[in-house]
């Protein structure tokens, strides 16, 4: 695996979640901050207004200028704000120790921010109330914006410590929850090839249960697969136990006796021993491949009847060698959803079990129509049939009717009904005509 695409899911998540709460916070911080910093201003307007209005009401009830001095300066009344007092002429007639010599602001009414002594200020003006006198009263703007972030800080200070402790706290969580990733790892490691069964997910967060269910799956098909597998190599060496042994001792008889007619029979028998092996062989590695096909998505649009022409056509020699009328009724347009190849290996089978088990001189048919919108195929031959409570065990491998001397693996059925199987069709084993001999339906789908 390559090591640059190799990322650790903890350290992801921390870092992923930590960006997206530090962008969030930082969000909160500044709207915040804004937030602190302009009802601060808000409050302090409303302090310089509250202040203004009382200090016209105090200068508009003098009645002379010399009065407005005297009575600030009294030691009863002390502003706390820089504040001037003008005549309407344009004369200061008082103001505190911090105030300039020249006006404040040249506003006459309300709020204002202006420069006056080297200074910035706010300002609020406002004519007494028989407007003889104007007031102005002024907060020096750096002292107001110190206290201003000084109160913001204060407010923005618990967010600041309240991070970290977030950050250190998530880290613990994810890093415990993710802990069941390791368990799970390991319970995993400790299994044998042997051991297939399910992984619980009882305990196992509902994110990977999508995960753990598809590995369940693997497992009950790898299961299967290993099963398919061990049972294959023992029927194999079951069934190839017998052939062998024949050839074995027809070779035998055959290199010993010293009459040629004798060895001639022997050879004779050596050969069919060597067909039938070499078929049966053929049929048990059709059965491995079927076990192991995945073709639903190889199937298309296949011509049944055709198909049964063709594979017909290669059991012609048999069906002479027997003296068997072999015949394919005239079809309609049987089309079927499947794969050609494994349909005439289907075709085939079922035909070669017909002509086998039919006594010289019979007779096997094929048909392929169309009935109740489906498609058919019915192969029928002559032979004994099958008794009812027999035709379900014979589409087992390996299983042959007790007392049937015909030579055969017991396989033919058996590859039939899992290619059947594989076509979402339906194999059915009937009497034939007239009670006699043994009919093989087939019912597909149409397409």
């Amino acid at each position: 695996m390559n090591a640059s695409k190799v990322y650790s899911l903890r350290f992801r998540l921390i870092a992923a979640t930590l960006s997206a709460i530090t962008v969030i916070w930082i969000a909160v911080a500044i709207g915040a901050w804004s937030e602190a910093t302009s009802e601060a201003d808000h409050l302090f307007d409303q302090h310089l207004s509250q202040f203004g209005k009382m200090m016209a009401g105090l200068v508009s009830d003098s009645s002379a200028e010399e009065e407005i001095s005297e009575h600030l300066e009294s030691p009863g009344f002390l502003p706390q704000t820089t504040t001037q007092v003008w005549s309407k002429d344009g004369n200061l007639l008082f103001r505190t120790a911090d105030a300039p010599l020249q006006r404040l602001s040249a506003v006459k009414d309300g709020f204002s921010n202006s420069v006056s002594g080297g200074r910035q200020w706010r300002v609020y003006s406002i004519p007494d109330a028989k407007d003889r006198y104007l007031v102005q009263v002024a907060e020096g703007a750096v002292t107001r914006e110190a206290v201003k972030h000084e109160v913001a800080t204060h407010l923005l200070m618990p967010l600041a410590v309240a991070l970290p402790l977030l950050a250190g706290a998530l880290v613990w969580l994810i890093g415990t929850n993710l802990g069941s990733l390791t368990r799970l790892a390991e319970s995993i490691a400790e299994r044998t090839p042997e051991r297939l069964d399910p992984i619980p997910m009882a305990d196992v967060p509902k994110e990977l249960h999508p995960i753990l269910k598809e590995l369940n799956r693997l497992f009950v098909r790898v299961g299967r697969s290993m099963e398919q597998e061990k049972r294959f190599t023992a029927d194999a060496a079951h069934e190839l136990r017998t052939p062998l042994a024949s050839i074995r001792a027809h070779a035998q008889v055959a290199r010993a006796t010293r009459d040629d007619n004798e060895r001639s029979r022997s050879l004779d028998s050596l050969i069919e021993a060597s067909d039938r092996t070499t078929r049966l062989v053929a049929q048990m590695l059709t059965m491995a491949r079927l076990d192991a096909a995945e073709i639903g998505d190889q199937f298309v649009s296949a011509n049944i009847w055709a198909i049964a022409a063709e594979a017909i056509g290669l059991e012609v020699p048999l069906a002479l060698a027997k003296s068997i009328e072999l015949g394919l009724e005239d079809g309609a347009d049987a089309m079927v959803s499947g794969n050609p190849v494994l349909l005439a290996v289907l075709i085939r089978n079922l035909v070669d079990n017909a002509v086998r088990y039919s006594p010289p001189g019979g007779t096997v048919t094929v048909a392929a129509r169309l009935e109740a919108g489906k498609v058919v195929l019915e192969v029928v031959d002559s032979g004994p049939g099958i008794p009812l409570a027999e035709r379900a065990r014979v589409l087992e491998r390996f299983t042959r009717i007790d007392g049937n001397q015909e030579i055969g693996s017991g396989l033919g059925l058996s590859i039939a009904a899992r290619i059947v199987e594989m076509h979402d069709a339906q194999l059915e084993l009937v009497d034939g005509p007239g009670g006699k001999g043994l009919c093989v339906r087939v019912v597909f789908p149409r397409v």
